[in-house]
């Protein structure tokens, strides 16, 4: 069904992976965070918006993260996937940070979130606000997201051991 641009020899970078994303999906936003002990790499694909959510501790605060979060520690599972647009704001702050999103353009998004072996995985990934068809297009594929994922996780990697390749 899809094109995929990837690298050969495991060499993916999180921008071909974004690539591949964009042109098989129509996703116009990737964010991803892994961490491992005292090491975190993250990767988004719009930088300004990242340095806000990240750097101003948005994500305490946000509906997004108090769900995902909350859905594993409740139930007891290591893994969740759920569409942005299916997250009720409860407070003033979320309702002010899905509205500083939108001011970014980021729309129907779907999130995925993992803990495994003392890891965390997070990817958040949206489109604009006319591609309302995306999250479900992402889980009828679920199976290549993960392969999407298990590239994102390579990279990640080897980031947080400092390789890096051109």
């Amino acid at each position: 069904m899809s094109k995929i641009i990837q690298s050969s020899g495991f060499n993916d970078t999180f921008e071909q992976i974004y690539q591949d994303l964009a042109y098989n999906y129509g996703c116009t936003y990737m964010s991803y965070v892994y961490e491992h002990q005292s090491s975190r790499v993250t990767h988004s694909t719009h930088p300004e918006w990242n340095s806000i959510y990240f750097g101003d501790k948005l994500l305490d605060r946000c509906g997004l993260f108090r769900v995902g979060k909350q859905f594993m520690k409740l139930n007891g599972y290591n893994e969740t996937v759920f569409r942005w647009n299916d997250v009720n704001t409860i407070s003033k702050d979320e309702f002010e940070i899905n509205g500083i999103r939108t001011e970014f353009n980021i729309h129907n998004g779907l999130s995925f979130g993992k803990t495994f072996f003392g890891s965390k995985e997070f990817l958040g990934l949206a489109t604009d606000k006319h591609h309302t068809d995306f999250p479900m297009l992402l889980v009828h594929n679920k199976a290549e997201m993960d392969w999407f994922i298990l590239r994102m996780r390579r990279v990640a990697f080897r980031e947080s051991l400092g390789l890096t390749y051109s």
